[in-house]
């Protein structure tokens, strides 16, 4: 094909090319995607403080399940800090783990 003959053809290819990389770099680096909606689950519990112990509080329940007779204060200080924030399980298994963890 002769280049002279067909200039059209040259300059629709290059404006289809220069198209397409201005696309890739718009969607690529410069449109953020959609957040995501949390659809983490809720926690099953949360190990916490009650009244200087170690307790079990079901769901969003403001009055502990369990009390455990282990002063958080015997605990090292970066599990105190997590107890007083809550430590949220997902499941009795996780909450048979933690509670070993605690307590023994």
């Amino acid at each position: 094909m002769d280049t002279k003959r067909h200039p059209f053809l040259w300059i629709l290819s290059a404006s289809l090319f220069l198209s397409a990389v201005v696309l890739f770099v718009l969607f690529r680096f410069v449109v953020t995607p959609p957040a995501k909606a949390d659809t983490s689950p809720d926690p099953m519990y949360t190990v916490g403080e009650w009244q200087g112990q170690v307790a079990v509080f079901e769901g969003e329940q403001t009055y502990p399940k369990q009390v455990y007779d282990m002063p958080v204060s015997g605990l090292p200080p970066e599990l105190q800090q997590r107890l007083r924030e809550g430590v949220p399980v997902y499941s009795d298994m996780e909450l048979s783990v933690l509670l070993e963890d605690y307590t023994s």
